[in-house]
C-alpha cells in the first residue's frame, strides 16, 4: 500500500503539479519539505528530504492522502496568501492599506495588476507553506484571534507569525529598558515582575527577547511561573540572539509565544528593531521602561505607547546616571508615570482593590519574593531569597550578604545546584534556575 501511495505520488510529481502540490493525510504525522532540486521521483527524495525550503509540502503517515495544487487550497488560506503578499509590499507602512481596508477595499484589489502580481502572490503561497510545516501561525488583520489591543493601533502590521499560543484574554504588561543594565536595574525588573504576579490574576509581560532588560522580564516571569511573550526583530523561524534559543523554547513551553511581523527566514537588522517596538507597545495596556538612555529603543517603545494613548511608567534613576536619563526625561516630560512603590504600582492589575489592600492576592498568592524560597529554610532559604531578590550574585558577594562561613556557602551552593534549583549561567554569577 505504502509503494502504491509513492507511485502515486511520482505520477503527480512528474505530471507538472511542480512546487505547489501538497499531501495531507488524516492522521497525525510529520512535516517535510522538498528543496527545488530534489524534486525527483525516487522513494529517498520523497521519504527523507532534508533542509526546509520553498516548493513541495510533503506530509507522510497514513492513509487517505488527499494531493492538492494551490488553486485548489481552502478560501481561507488563499485570504491568508493575499494578506502575507500585502504584508510583504507595505509592511514598513501598514497604516495607509490598513485605513483602506477597514473602509471595506478587499486585499485582492489592493494588490498590482502587472506581472509582479504573480511573483509576489507565488511568494506568499510558498511563505505560508513553509509557516504549515514549521508549525507556526498566520494570524491576518481580519482574523478574530488577531490581538485586539494591537488592532486598535493605526500602524498596526497586517499579519503576525506567531510560534506558540497567543494568551487570549489576559491583560498585558509591555518591560522594556537598556541591553547594559547595573544591578539596580536588575533588581528593579524582577521587583516589577514579582509584584505583578503577587495579584493572583498576572498579566501576560511582552518584552523583545533582547539582551539586559527584556531577557530578564522573561527569565523572571518564567521563574513566577507567568506567561511571557517575546516580539522579535527577525523572523518567526529566527532566534536573535542565538544564544536565547533556550529561552525561546521556555517561553513557549509555558504558554507563551514567539511574535514577528517580518518574513520568515528576515535577518536581525538595526532598523527591524526599531519597527518592532511598536507591536510591543500595541499588545499591552501599560508600558514600564527600567533604565534607558535618552536614545534608544525604548524610548521609541515608550513613545509609541504614548501615542497610542497607552499608559506608560518609568523607574527614576540618579540625576547623574546615563543609564537613567530616559525615564527621567520621560518623567519629567509628564509622558510616564514616577514607580516610587513596586507594590503601589501592582494595585494597577488589581481589580476592586485600594491603596491600603493587602499585599497578598486571590487564591493565596504571596509577597514577591517569598513564593521563590521552595519552602526552604536557614542557609540555603537564605541563599534562594538573596538570588530571588537581588538577581545573580558571585559567590564572593553571596559570602559578603549572608555572612555564612565559606564551608558552609560551598556546601549549600553545591547542594542546591545538585537539586536542580540553582545554575551559573554565565559561568561566573549563581542565579536562580528556571523550571
Amino acid at each position: 500500500m505504502r509503494f502504491r501511495r509513492l507511485r502515486k505520488c511520482n505520477e503527480m510529481l512528474q505530471g507538472g503539479y511542480g512546487r505547489g502540490l501538497q499531501i495531507r493525510t488524516l492522521r497525525r504525522c510529520d512535516a517535510y519539505h522538498l528543496r527545488p532540486e530534489q524534486r525527483k521521483t525516487s522513494k529517498k527524495h520523497i521519504f527523507n528530504p532534508r533542509s526546509p525550503q520553498t516548493g513541495i509540502f510533503v506530509i507522510r503517515g497514513g492513509f487517505g492522502n488527499v494531493f492538492l495544487r494551490k488553486k485548489d487550497m481552502p478560501a481561507y488560506t488563499k485570504d491568508k496568501t493575499l494578506f502575507c503578499a500585502l504584508n510583504r509590499i507595505f509592511g514598513f507602512k501598514p497604516s495607509g492599506i490598513k485605513a483602506l481596508i477597514e473602509d471595506g477595499a478587499s486585499p485582492e484589489s489592493l494588490l498590482p495588476d502587472d506581472e509582479a502580481r504573480k511573483g509576489i502572490i507565488g511568494w506568499a503561497e510558498d511563505e505560508i507553506s513553509r509557516c504549515i510545516g514549521l508549525g507556526i501561525s498566520v494570524v491576518t488583520i481580519a482574523d478574530p484571534e488577531y490581538p485586539a489591543a494591537l488592532k486598535e493601533c493605526p500602524d498596526a502590521p497586517l499579519l503576525l507569525y506567531i510560534r506558540g499560543t497567543w494568551p487570549e484574554g489576559k491583560r498585558a504588561l509591555s518591560v522594556v529598558g537598556t541591553r547594559h543594565p547595573d544591578e539596580y536595574g536588575l533588581r528593579m525588573c524582577d521587583r516589577i515582575i514579582d509584584s505583578v504576579h503577587s495579584t493572583g490574576n498576572p498579566p501576560v509581560i511582552i518584552s523583545g527577547l533582547a539582551y539586559g532588560i527584556d531577557v530578564q522580564a522573561h527569565k523572571r516571569t518564567l521563574l513566577r511561573q507567568g506567561i511571557t511573550v517575546a516580539v522579535m526583530g527577525t523572523g518567526a523561524d529566527r532566534i536573535y540572539p542565538k544564544s536565547h534559543e533556550w529561552l525561546a523554547e521556555k517561553i513557549m513551553e509555558h504558554e507563551g509565544c514567539l511574535i514577528s511581523d517580518f518574513p520568515l527566514g528576515e535577518a536581525p537588522l538595526p532598523v527591524n528593531f526599531l519597527k518592532r517596538n511598536r507591536i510591543i507597545a500595541g499588545l499591552s495596556e501599560c508600558t514600564v521602561v527600567i533604565q534607558s538612555p535618552k536614545k534608544g529603543g525604548s524610548m521609541v517603545t515608550a513613545t509609541q505607547a504614548f501615542s497610542y494613548g497607552r499608559d506608560v511608567y518609568a523607574i527614576p534613576g540618579r540625576l547623574d546616571d546615563c543609564k537613567s536619563e530616559g525615564c527621567n526625561y520621560l518623567i519629567a516630560a509628564e509622558m510616564a508615570g514616577c514607580i516610587c512603590d513596586t507594590d503601589r504600582f501592582s494595585l494597577y492589575f488589581r481589580d476592586g482593590k485600594d491603596m491600603t489592600a493587602s499585599h497578598t492576592g486571590a487564591g493565596g498568592s504571596h509577597r514577591p519574593g517569598d513564593c521563590i524560597c521552595y519552602g526552604e529554610d536557614g542557609d540555603r532559604g537564605k541563599i534562594l531569597r538573596i538570588l530571588s531578590d537581588r538577581g545573580g550574585k558571585s559567590t564572593e558577594s553571596l559570602l559578603s550578604e549572608t555572612g555564612m562561613a565559606i564551608e558552609n556557602l560551598t556546601a549549600a551552593l553545591t547542594e542546591l545546584e545538585i537539586d536542580g534549583k540553582i545554575c551559573k549561567e554565565d559561568g561566573f554569577n549563581w542565579s536562580i534556575k528556571i523550571k
